[in-house]
């Protein structure tokens, strides 16, 4: 499809943009008394949660977020980009399923790329060419990992290293310089992020080389070097170039996670000055997400008698 194809789907993107929360809704649910006002308070805004039961109807709203999009321009590869986390952690399921006694099924999440069925029938009967190109061999080299080693966390390691690899793929399928600016920046931010956990937990360099995915904006011989001399010369290798992370990484993990998603949500944001392409459709998906990740936390916070200081501190930024 050509960029004007995707006009009439942006102006219907803009009409849907102005029902998104603002801070002042979260600042409202912030202070909401208890669970029960909060979730009455997002009845008010359209929302459909009832009982303590949050979580199924937030992932509800985010499917139908999904629906809507990826009807919108069904032959855009970008928008897989948003979603194709899902399969990978659908497949990460159905492997460990493999050689512990439990059912995959009960642990797959949608929206996704790939019906789950269809990827546990695929992997069950060692079909990996009837899947994507984009799972199918990462399927297949992840399962020969599990089954022979019996090492999950390597199994992890190669199944997400292949997602980011994915999400990059489709993402600059579309040629769309935002799109691109998005894809370089996740994955850069979440390659830093396998390294730190790497470094806490003190993985092998073999390891962290297996974890991280290429990268434009990371010298990845660099960060593996640093990150297996230890934690003061991965802090030191990210003070070049990366000093801002490191400064959200030394107050606290959490924090950083914060840091991060904000720089991708400020990216994404420049979609508002344009009404061609998919990007403002993939900014909707990443607003309305962000949006359910807040509200998330909030709700979460609510039922636990977490203070609301603390969870403004979890706050995310917001599309509007």
């Amino acid at each position: 499809m050509k960029k004007n194809d995707y006009l009439f789907a942006v102006a219907s993107v803009r009409a849907l943009e102005n029902a998104l929360l603002k801070q002042s809704d979260l600042e409202q649910l912030i202070n909401a008394e208890d669970y029960n006002r909060a979730v009455s308070i997002l009845t008010e805004k359209g929302y459909e949660i009832s009982s303590t039961d949050y979580s199924s109807a937030l992932d509800n709203e985010l499917e139908k977020t999904w629906e809507y999009v990826s009807k919108a321009a069904p032959e855009s590869e970008a928008l897989k980009a948003f979603v194709v986390k899902n399969d990978f952690q659908n497949l990460k399921a159905i492997l460990k399923a493999e050689v512990m006694s439990y059912n995959a099924e009960d642990y797959f999440v949608k929206p996704c790329v790939i019906e789950p069925e269809k990827l546990f029938k695929a992997v069950s009967e060692r079909k990996f060419d009837e899947l994507p190109s984009f799972i199918g061999e990462a399927a297949k080299n992840a399962l020969d990992l599990m089954t022979t080693t019996g090492n999950g966390q390597l199994c992890d390691a190669v199944a997400d290293t292949a997602a980011l690899c994915a999400i990059s793929a489709f993402l600059k399928a579309e040629n769309d310089e935002l799109l691109c600016e998005y894809a370089d920046t996740f994955v850069a931010v979440t390659d830093i992020k396998t390294a730190y956990r790497a470094v806490k937990t003190g993985k092998n360099r073999a390891f962290i080389e297996r974890s991280l995915a290429p990268c434009n904006k990371l010298n990845l011989t660099d960060m593996v070097n640093a990150a297996d001399s230890g934690m003061e010369d991965f802090c030191e290798f990210l003070s070049s170039g990366f000093s801002d992370y490191r400064a959200e990484l030394e107050k606290s993990p959490s924090a950083f996670e914060k840091y991060c998603d904000d720089k991708l949500l400020q990216i994404i944001k420049k979609a508002k000055m344009t009404a061609f392409g998919v990007s403002p459709l993939a900014a909707y998906f990443v607003a309305k997400e962000t949006e359910i990740k807040c509200l998330r936390i909030i709700l979460s916070g609510k039922l636990s008698f977490v203070s609301g200081e603390i969870i403004r501190e979890r706050m995310r930024e917001l599309y509007v």
